[in-house]
């Protein structure tokens, strides 16, 4: 490995292979099997591993991530928000969450003793590492200098405050569809989920293991009071919302992209083995 300036602590070494996202946490469908990675515009291609990036980190900043990549999968299989923690199961229990009356396939976490601290700061180190890569699959996440400032010191010091510094909200899909990873997007969502239409808000969205976390990019210490324990880190409860993979955007973005990749390149798709029309009749 080449030697540079780690650009989480800052000191100075040979750098170390760093997953940007837990690779317990971005595993193939089927062991053994090779990733296919393909997005808008972009030919499929073979891949053997989740991603990871060789020129971020030192060893002194890859145990600060891996600190909390360990602590963060403990948490969120203890509390069965990643698919993988459900063993056999295909859907979330029913006594896990609340169904909301009247909507197509949402419901409601509310999940106490979720260590919301611990998880925060897990998330703001995805942010960070996709943030500072230069990856081309991580093209959408893009900060200022001094929010990533802000960011290294907070995970340096594993200080997850201020609170109202990049939130975030948590969604769960509660039935198990097609195992797959996918690249953070940058968005924008209504502030108002009552009200599709009104004003929205930029976020950065993560997915992995059937959880979505949204990263607010603006907010205050007015919003984070209002939303209260929507946010992880805001008190002792915290509120997860849950959707059917059915009936979620990811499933439809998804299919949309496999559509895609099987029209544009089909004989791409059918050198990837478990990806031909054959493997997946």
């Amino acid at each position: 490995m080449a030697n540079g300036m780690c650009k989480l602590t800052g000191d100075v070494g040979p750098f170390v292979k760093a997953h940007i996202f837990p690779k317990a946490l971005t595993y193939p469908a089927e062991k053994g099997m090779p990733f296919v990675q393909s997005g808008q515009d972009s030919p499929p291609v073979k891949r053997w591993s989740s991603w990871y990036d060789p020129a971020i980190v030192t060893r002194a900043g890859e145990d600060i991530l891996e600190e909390y990549d360990t602590s963060a999968i403990e948490e969120l299989r203890r509390h069965k928000l990643v698919w993988s923690s459900w063993g056999t199961d295909k859907s979330l229990a029913s006594e896990d969450f609340f169904p909301i009356p009247e909507t197509d396939g949402w419901g409601v976490r509310a999940i106490k003793g979720l260590d919301g601290a611990r998880l925060r700061l897990f998330f703001l180190s995805l942010l960070w590492r996709t943030a500072v890569s230069e990856m081309v699959e991580f093209k959408e996440v893009s900060l200022r200098a001094s929010e990533l400032r802000r960011l290294r010191r907070m995970l340096v010091e594993r200080d997850p405050n201020p609170l109202d510094r990049f939130p975030i909200t948590l969604t769960q899909l509660s039935t198990i569809g097609v195992i797959h990873n996918h690249a953070p997007l940058s968005q924008r969502k209504p502030r108002d989920l009552s009200k599709p239409n009104g004003p929205t808000i930029p976020i950065f969205r993560f997915y992995f293991d059937g959880l979505i976390a949204h990263i607010h990019r603006e907010s205050s210490p007015q919003e984070v009071e209002e939303l209260g324990n929507m946010f992880l880190g805001v008190g002792e409860v915290t509120a997860v919302s849950t959707v059917t993979f059915e009936k979620s955007w990811q499933r439809d973005n998804l299919a949309e992209l496999m559509a895609e990749a099987f029209t544009r390149w089909p004989e791409r798709m059918e050198r990837i083995p478990g990806f031909s029309r054959k493997d997946l009749r």
